[in-house]
This record gives C-alpha cells, structure tokens and sequence, in this order.
C-alpha cells in the first residue's frame, strides 16, 4: 500500500522500505522528523533476496540460510538509513531507536537460544527482545543496561527528546534517557505487566516474574534461571502471592480491549460478528 492505495512493488520489499525512508529523510532534512520504519523483516514467508542466496552457504540448515539472508538485507537496510543520516550531518541529533516486536517464532528458523518458548507466548522467548538506543549526541556508544526496559518507553523517551511533557499527564512509559546518562540511578521500571488475553499474563518485579499461560501459573527468579526452568512457586509463596496481587491491582484499572484476537472471543460474541458481517 502507498496510503490508502495498492502499489505494485517489483523488489525485494526490504529494500524499497529503505528507500522510502531514506527519501523521507532527504524531504525533511532541514525540519524535525519522526520516521517510523516498520520492516517486516525477518518474518515469514521464508524468501531471501537473490544477491544473499549463497550468502551463508556454511549454514546447514535451508531455512536457517535463507533466514540468515532476510536478516542480512534487514542490516544493509538500516545501515543505508544510519550513511544518509552521517552524510546530511543529522546523525549527532538523532534519536534511533531499533526493536524487536517479539521473540522468534521457532516454526521459521528462528532460535531463542536459552530463552524459554517462542513468540505466541509470555515466556522470556515470546518477551525478551533486542532494544537499541543511538544518539550521538547525548548517549556514550557501547554501554549496556541491564534494567527491563519495554517498547511502551518509546513514546515517553521520543517526546521528552524534543518538548516538555505537561506535569499532570500521567504515561505508562519512562523517558529512559535520564537513566542512560546516569543521572537517574533507580530502575525505571518498580514492575512491568503483560495481559494476553483470557487466563494468560506475566508480571515481572525485580528478578522475579510470574508466568501464567494456562490455568496453571508459574514463578522464576530471573537472575539464576533465565530459561525459566525452575518453578519456585511452591519455595517462595509470599513473592507469587505478591504479584499476583499486583496484577489484579493493575488489570483492574485497564479499559477493556478495542481488538481481541478471535481466539479469545465469547462464542456467542463470534457468531453476532460473524453475521453483522
């Protein structure tokens, strides 16, 4: 789609993402830009472009090479947007931010190494994701921060890059480049919340977090057992009991959902949809 029309793309469509960005950054190099480049790379289907076919012939695996080519052009792509950013001289003022969605899906050659389980699910595979921050101008390169951060952090962290944000405004998200810098030393976060729907949620405070997918919940200290192998619910009752209690505090004070997913749709709610259609 260009707007709201369909556009016939004859290439490779990670590469016309790049150019699309890099355009938009030429038409509006000499203003403040927000750029908002969503590459659908590396997700299925499972097709390379040609020039990385035999790109990765030592890997074995078929998928996992043409896996390995997507991820490849994936690169290339933000490498181009990060050369036309150093060649307009907007580097050192740009705020970049690079993320995952969710953890791999494991079905199409993706490998969570030690995490636990796949995207789909509130395990660390499904959760824990790569979260880069670049600027330049305001943050040392190479530092790694070990306090759970999470994408809701974004919106907070663009707008108090470039305004001031009303005192009465209550956000969700942290503007997390005050801890980058060190002027704050606290975690930015006390706990983080996911909800997945019906009987599915996770609740993460400190190193513990507590993982319920099905009737059965489970809790893991983070810090030891980052492949969530170890069930301490039963040894540590008073810190599940705990957030437990938190997450009930906080599903209480959320909207009910706009969009719910089919699966977890009411029967009757599915047949009253299905026929309004």
């Amino acid at each position: 789609m260009r707007g709201t029309e369909l556009f016939d793309e004859k290439e490779y469509l990670t590469d016309p993402f790049t150019r699309e960005a890099i355009s938009f950054i030429q038409r509006h190099k000499d203003e403040p830009f927000f750029l908002y480049l969503t590459y659908n790379a590396v997700h299925g289907p499972l097709q390379a472009p040609e020039r990385h076919r035999d790109s990765f012939a030592d890997i074995a695996d078929k998928n996992r090479r043409i896996y390995a080519g997507m991820l490849a052009a994936l690169d290339e792509g933000v490498g181009k947007v990060l050369e036309q950013l150093r060649q307009l001289g907007l580097e050192k003022d740009t705020l970049l931010f690079f993320i995952n969605d969710n953890g791999g899906a494991t079905n199409n050659a993706s490998d969570n190494g030690p995490l636990q389980n796949r995207k789909g699910t509130l395990f660390e595979g499904g959760i824990r994701v790569p979260f880069m921050l670049r600027w330049p101008g305001r943050l040392n390169a190479g530092q790694v921060y070990d306090h759970p951060v999470i994408c809701i952090d974004i919106f907070a962290t663009a707008v108090g890059a470039c305004a001031q944000l009303p005192g009465d405004l209550k956000l969700d998200g942290v503007d997390l480049i005050p801890y980058l810098t060190g002027k704050k030393k606290t975690a930015p976060h006390q706990v983080l919340f996911w909800d997945y729907g019906e009987n599915r949620y996770a609740v993460r405070k400190a190193n513990f977090k507590l993982v319920k997918m099905s009737d059965d919940a489970m809790l893991f200290d983070l810090s030891s057992d980052i492949s969530e192998a170890r069930d301490l619910k039963q040894a540590k009752p008073n810190i599940f009991s705990e957030l437990e209690k938190d997450y009930k505090q906080w599903k209480s004070q959320m909207p009910e959902p706009l969009w719910v997913p089919k699966r977890d749709r009411p029967k009757e709610k599915q047949k009253k949809q299905k026929k309004n259609k």
